[in-house]
């Protein structure tokens, strides 16, 4: 029996920008990427695996440093003799100025830095079958090339997309079919790419997405996982391991019949739960019909509520509850403002319809005598 140890995405050097996070909490969670492959290798070596898989988006490529670079190759030096096999992705492509280039990786650590399969051998006759990217936008479909001998006990390594699960709106890289994964003929199909943890088809799985072990954002949500993949003469049988410290948690708080902000802050305020400050990194959205009256300051709810929680994120989503039909019968300038306001939101989609919607708030606010304070 052959034990791997399987990870991908870790992400490593990650700006965390596209969350919109505080300078000082994405720092903290560049070190937490840290710490998530340190408990991999611990993990590695507490159950005595014979071989280390990395399904590619180790690091980040467009800023990743060389203080990072020397991390992992000490990571991974801890690992020897067992071996590390390495698929560059998208993010951590093997380019001339990549990672994989520019280091001395140790002798257990293999870089497949081809986009031709090519097999390592491990223990028992089992051999592991990779490739790896070498640009950041790699269209063909690689695992249609790979044809293995059945009679032999293979498992593929690839970074790359499966083409029934692609995000709407997002490219796939190294596009595969499931038709693709049973004809190959590998015992099992180690993957990188998406972010949460799938194991398909889920009667008997012939291919896994460990996931990141730790999440990057708010879409990330819940439990993140390694995967244990013992391999025998009859097969494969995969065992997801929750490994992450970090969670991420949105939480709602429908606004409808309060009457102060002192209301909306207590009701932030017993969302941390008894822990304080509370360890989750949390996005608290304000929702629901907002009375005329309450006065919703983001920048004061946070100021009064934020050292409850290690990291939290006010938005304000809430509908003033101003009654529309009323006024736009109204023979006034507030009246005709609703009826022109209405009808470019009706045409108005996307981006354009939102922007359009806290213009008419924000008008009403004003000729109510409110203070306006944009979102």
């Amino acid at each position: 029996m052959v034990k791997i140890l399987h990870f991908a995405d870790v992400h490593l050097d990650c700006s965390f920008a596209g969350v919109g996070m505080a300078r000082s909490e994405a720092s903290r969670r560049r070190e937490e990427l840290r710490s998530v492959l340190r408990r991999i290798v611990d993990l590695a070596l507490e159950r005595n695996i014979d071989a280390v898989t990395v399904g590619g988006d180790l690091y980040e490529h467009d800023r990743v440093t060389l203080d990072t670079g020397r991390f992992i190759v000490s990571q991974f030096e801890r690992l020897a003799p067992r071996p590390v096999l390495i698929a560059p992705g998208n993010h951590d492509r093997y380019v001339p100025d990549s990672l994989y280039r520019r280091l001395d990786w140790p002798g257990n650590v293999h870089i497949f830095d081809s986009m031709q399969w090519q097999p390592v051998a491990l223990a028992d006759s089992v051999a592991v079958w990779g490739v790896g990217h070498n640009s950041p936008a790699v269209r063909d479909n690689l695992l249609r090339d790979l044809q293995l001998d059945r009679s032999e006990t293979a498992i593929a390594l690839l970074h790359g997309s499966d083409v029934s699960a692609v995000p709407e709106r997002k490219a796939a890289h190294c596009p595969f079919e499931v038709s693709d994964v049973e004809r190959c003929g590998a015992a099992f199909l180690l993957l990188g790419h998406y972010h949460s943890m799938r194991l398909s088809p889920a009667h008997s799985p012939l291919y896994s997405y460990p996931g990141n072990p730790e999440p990057l954002g708010f879409d990330e949500a819940g439990p993140h996982y390694v995967l244990l993949l013992s391999v025998g003469e009859h097969g494969a049988t995969a065992e997801p391991v929750q490994i992450n410290e970090v969670f991420y948690r949105t939480e709602r708080i429908d606004v409808a019949g309060m009457s102060t902000s002192d209301q909306v802050r207590e009701a932030i305020a017993r969302l941390a739960g008894e822990s304080s400050p509370a360890p989750d990194i949390v996005r608290m959205l304000l929702v629901g019909q907002a009375e005329p009256e309450l006065d919703i300051n983001v920048a004061g709810l946070l100021s009064a509520t934020a050292e409850r929680f290690r990291y939290l994120e006010i938005a304000d989503q809430t509908q003033a509850a101003f009654n529309l039909e009323e006024m736009r019968e109204e023979a006034t300038t507030r009246g005709a403002f609703v009826r022109l306001m209405q009808e470019r939101i009706g045409r108005a989609q996307g981006a354009e319809k939102e922007i359009l919607e806290n213009a008419l708030r924000y008008g009403l606010q004003a000729f109510s005598g409110q203070e306006v304070r944009p979102r």
